[in-house]
């Protein structure tokens, strides 16, 4: 009985473990265009053809198949649109890691991309190489998802053409890519179908997250786009990333009646888009344009971003958060640097109207005096609290548009203005209120406020540098007001990643005093790259 009994219990044991057993899945797969070598999947000499990959049957938990865990390589130039087609797990992702010089290249994209990852989960995009903007530079990408037919030259722009299609991805990173889709060269080109490069329509797992880092992202209408898909919105992040040639570098919509409670727009360089004009202004040209979508809480926290370049002469605003009533609560922009080389078509060059707390701290924006061009546009909707305060502007007709002040509070202080030549700029317009005034002696008496801040006739009075830090001098190094107390960590730090004090004054502007890693002049002269 004694030997009955161990043998039953040793007999449970191996039972248990035989339930619990999980077969192993496979850590590395390889796919190519084409099968290679002994055709196993375990090299790239050795890969899979690209099939694989697009067969649902290997993927799941099985030894050989694409599951939680897996890192696919891919390898070389693919030629076929990818479809994932299943999900990794919290902890263990499914990457998809470009091996150097790997691409998928396909003439045109498909309105399901030439990389397609929508409704699944944890899953990883990766270009194999840390790219984009870093550190103030800009960085080569290894991996690329490319249309090399695509574009006016090539008259396909009546249907749909997305790079990355992720769709309801959740816990989803697309990061170290290069993605161009849709070359436009044609002021006469207004193409019918959506150019996105990266687009995203909305994830419905409320507070998951969605990461678009460290891209290279051109050549197409919407260089990332995004539409809240729950009522709890709070992953997106986009950062170090390098959008140009496209008409706009991030939109935030909404179409699934979701909310935004929190997104993160921080350290990427926003360049030309000047190749997407068109006789009648087709397009509006945005770094980022927020719209018809609501927002609670943190709300947007825009910052550390350089916006700069040529932005021809259709752009509605180098900054658009675009609101009325409840939408866009809660907007956050600091220590970025606008820098307005363009004839200015409308709206400023930033234009915000926001809800809750509006508040634009520590920025550098100058404009470059174009007939009818307005600096800093903004207004709260009712009941808004407006903060403008540490700032450097200048270069424009008209320095600050404001909506009837009756509507909303407002602050502005610890500011510095810089006017015209010709000593009479507008420091205030309050929109259709009608209301100017071509003093700033008038304009603070008007508002009572701004007593901290000074004004300069020239625009040469606010010393600033063409990469955005200030020359020895600048009025700027006396003003600021310290706002530690705040509680935004990155705004306790420039554009640079410089401590402010704690303690003390703080310097006007993107850059504090003594900056001495400060961002270099941003690269000229970039073209398309096509593998």
């Amino acid at each position: 009985m004694r030997l009955l009994a161990i043998y039953v219990r040793c007999a449970a044991i191996l039972l248990g473990s035989v339930l619990v057993y999980t077969p192993a899945k496979a850590a590395d797969i390889f796919i190519a265009q084409n099968a290679a070598g002994a055709n196993s999947g375990q090299s790239c000499a050795n890969a899979y053809a690209y099939g694989f990959f697009n067969s649902a049957s290997n993927w799941g938990n099985g030894a050989s198949q694409i599951g939680p865990g897996t890192t696919v390589h891919l390898c070389g130039k693919i030629t076929a649109q990818l479809t994932a087609q299943g999900s990794g797990s919290s902890g263990s992702p499914i990457t998809m890691f470009f091996e150097p010089g790997a691409s998928i290249t396909l003439s045109v994209c498909p309105s399901s991309g030439c990389l397609g990852i929508s409704g699944l989960s944890y899953i990883t995009v990766d270009g194999g190489a840390t790219c984009g903007w870093v550190s103030g530079a800009l960085v080569s990408c290894n991996g690329s998802v490319l249309a090399t037919a695509s574009g006016s030259a090539f008259g396909n722009g009546g249907t749909s053409s997305f790079g990355i299609e992720a769709t309801n991805c959740a816990y989803c990173e697309i990061r170290n890519l290069q993605v161009s889709v849709y070359q436009h060269t044609s002021s006469s080109d207004s193409p019918n179908g959506d150019m996105r490069g990266i687009d995203q329509l909305g994830i419905k797992t409320p507070g998951a997250t969605f990461l678009v880092h460290h891209n290279i992202v051109h050549e197409a209408a919407s260089a990332i786009v995004y539409v809240p898909g729950s009522s709890n919105d709070s992953g997106l992040q986009v950062y170090n990333n390098y959008l140009y040639n496209s008409n706009s570098g991030l939109d935030i919509s909404n179409n699934n009646n979701g909310s935004l409670t929190a997104a993160l727009v921080h350290d990427n360089h926003f360049g030309s888009n000047s190749n997407w004009d068109t006789a009648g202004c087709a397009y509006h040209h945005n770094s980022l344009h927020a719209f018809a979508y609501t927002t609670t809480n943190s709300g947007i926290q825009y910052y550390n971003n350089l916006i700069d370049g040529n932005w021809g002469g259709c752009p509605t605003s180098e900054l658009f958060l675009e609101g009325s009533g409840s939408l866009n609560n809660n907007c956050t922009v600091f220590n970025n640097l606008f820098l307005a080389t363009y004839a200015q078509e409308n709206n400023g060059v930033v234009s915000i109207t926001c809800g809750g707390m509006v508040r634009f701290f520590n920025n550098t924006l100058i404009g470059s005096l174009q007939s009818g061009d307005t600096c800093l546009s903004i207004q709260g909707t009712s009941g808004a609290s407006v903060y403008v305060e540490n700032n450097i502007i200048s270069g424009c007709n008209t320095l600050l548009e404001s909506g009837n002040p009756a509507n909303f509070w407002a602050t502005w202080n610890y500011n510095v203005w810089g006017g015209d030549p010709s000593g009479t700029p507008w420091a205030l317009s309050c929109g259709n209120s009608g209301c100017s005034y071509y003093s700033y002696s008038g304009w603070q008496s008007a508002c009572s406020c701004d007593s901290k801040s000074t004004f300069g006739s020239s625009t040469s009075y606010v010393s600033v540098n063409t990469n955005g830090t200030l020359a020895s001098g600048s009025p700027a190094l006396g003003v600021g007001v310290n706002l530690s107390n705040l509680g935004i960590i990155p705004l306790d730090s420039d554009n640079a990643g410089i401590a402010r004090p704690a303690n003390g004054s703080w310097v006007a502007g993107a850059f504090t005093a003594g900056t001495s890693n400060a961002k270099p002049a941003p690269p000229t002269g970039i073209s398309v790259v096509i593998r």
